[in-house]
């Protein structure tokens, strides 16, 4: 028996270690390939991709700030890794790669600011459980969600327009119908929110986000 608990324990000890260096590798790979952006920016005159590059650079570094803001011990592998994932698909595939340009850039870009609306919604998770709201009607917890949520939507789209009027980037493709582009972006994060606000009221996404 004893010898048994103690393989199970070597064995998590291993998968906890697996995961921390998992995690480790791909905020790596996102900081390489900033870099490597930005290279070709620098060498490259036709390329000005500089929003996606420090977007890229700065991004991985947000479950820690979330973590150290937030007081929480640890944010779960599987959130973390899906975080990553979309970083890489939402900045490095999008903006570096120019999916966001042709039929994509509907398509492409609406998913992920949906995606990015269910996202930021798990901060608001966290920032209602460090502040100890369990007295608070479900109501108004689950709207502070989608506030919070929209507000980092919001801050998103102030970023792209400042990298784009003031730096000469093109983090909005849609130039002519910029309002229309970032209305609709608003919308999809707004939907998205709404339903990760709708989640979090569910035990198993409770149980999801907390690992």
């Amino acid at each position: 028996m004893t010898s048994t608990l103690k393989t199970c324990y070597n064995l998590r000890k291993m998968a906890n270690k697996f995961r921390k260096y998992l995690l480790l590798a791909c905020r790596i790979c996102l900081w390489v390939l900033a870099i490597l952006f930005g290279i070709r920016c620098i060498v490259d005159d036709s390329y000005s991709k500089y929003g996606g590059v420090i977007s890229g650079i700065l991004l991985p570094f947000v479950p820690m700030i979330v973590q150290r803001i937030f007081k929480i011990k640890h944010i779960a592998f599987r959130i973390e890794l899906l975080y990553y994932i979309f970083v890489f698909i939402a900045l490095d595939l999008g903006i570096c790669f120019d999916l966001y340009v042709g039929w994509a850039d509907f398509i492409f870009d609406k998913i992920v600011h949906f995606l990015s609306g269910i996202g930021t919604s798990i901060i608001g998770y966290y920032a209602l459980n460090y502040y100890k709201t369990d007295r608070t009607p479900k109501f108004f917890r689950g709207l502070f969600i989608v506030f919070f949520s929209i507000s980092i939507a919001t801050l998103w789209e102030f970023f792209e327009f400042a990298c784009d009027k003031f730096l000469g980037f093109h983090m909005q493709t849609l130039v002519t119908d910029g309002v229309d582009d970032t209305m609709l972006d608003l919308i999809a994060a707004t939907i998205g929110s709404v339903i990760g606000a709708w989640l979090w009221s569910k035990p198993f996404y409770k149980k999801f986000i907390e690992g």
